[in-house]
């Protein structure tokens, strides 16, 4: 007998009849400190047999939302082919009107979601969950980079909120793009479509201890709940959950969060 493949659960639907979209982009090539996102998007999906699909905060049922779990991309080329063939399936997806939750992976990828959204809407706001503020110019030499991706984001949509940055490298914490979940409703452009990335360093570790970069201090899992409260409503094309280390999360309550959160944030976004 041939074991089905590995999906996130409530991902139910084939390709044609589904409204939202769940891809894995399992990159992991610009790492600075504890490895292993590459393996975050077969633990997410993994864990999350364990949590019910039902959203008791926005009493939706993800399994009614019409889900389809496309797999893996392959991520053994360059960064830059990567990254390009991510943007490349990205744009496909959501020109056919598809929303979309990236698995990642290293925060690298946003950028390609970014730039997909921007060839296909036109404009793009980008709401950050993160806690460092990836706004370096160059990392290591690198312009593509885990530390430069809100920079190459943000020189592309020109539109960046940053929420819970608590860990900042030099003159950037005068930068304009910093907020607190509170101020976000009033930072937001109305019209604008928006992508939601969430480095789960940005949550406490106390609540999210496997993560590449951790950082104490961080934002509750109730923040993150007010900032769907917020995006509801709003043209959120998509979303990614990226950093997870499962080698650092031997009991799985990161995956767990992750998982549970793309649960809540699809019941409340669409």
């Amino acid at each position: 007998m041939t074991a089905r493949p590995l999906h996130f659960v409530g991902a139910e639907t084939d390709y044609e009849r589904a409204r939202v979209v769940i891809l894995g982009i399992p990159l992991e090539r610009t790492v600075s400190y504890r490895g292993g996102p590459a393996q975050a998007p077969t633990a997410i999906r993994a864990v999350s047999d364990s949590v019910e699909t039902y959203s008791a905060i926005f009493r939706r049922d993800l399994a009614g939302l019409a889900v389809c779990d496309l797999g893996d991309l392959d991520c053994t080329d360059t960064l830059e082919d990567v990254l390009n063939n991510a943007q490349r399936t990205v744009t496909e997806l959501l020109r056919e009107g598809k929303r979309t939750v990236l698995l990642g992976g290293e925060h690298t990828i946003t950028l390609a979601a970014v730039r997909a959204a921007v060839e296909v809407r036109g404009t793009l706001q980008l709401v950050a969950i993160d806690a460092h503020t990836d706004l370096r110019d160059t990392y290591n030499g690198a312009k593509l980079s885990h530390a430069t991706v809100l920079r190459r984001s943000l020189e592309t949509t020109g539109r960046l909120v940053i929420l819970g940055a608590r860990s900042f490298y030099g003159g950037e914490v005068d930068e304009p793009w910093f907020a607190s979940v509170a101020q976000l409703p009033s930072r937001l452009e109305p019209g604008v479509p928006v992508w939601l990335t969430i480095d789960l360093d940005g949550l406490d570790p106390s609540l999210c201890p496997g993560v590449t970069n951790p950082e104490p201090g961080g934002l509750a899992y109730r923040e993150l709940i007010e900032v769907f409260r917020t995006l509801q409503g709003r043209d959120v094309v998509g979303l990614d959950v990226v950093e997870l280390a499962p080698p650092f999360d031997p009991s799985g309550v990161t995956a767990v969060c992750a998982a549970k959160l793309i649960i809540e944030a699809a019941c409340a976004l669409w």
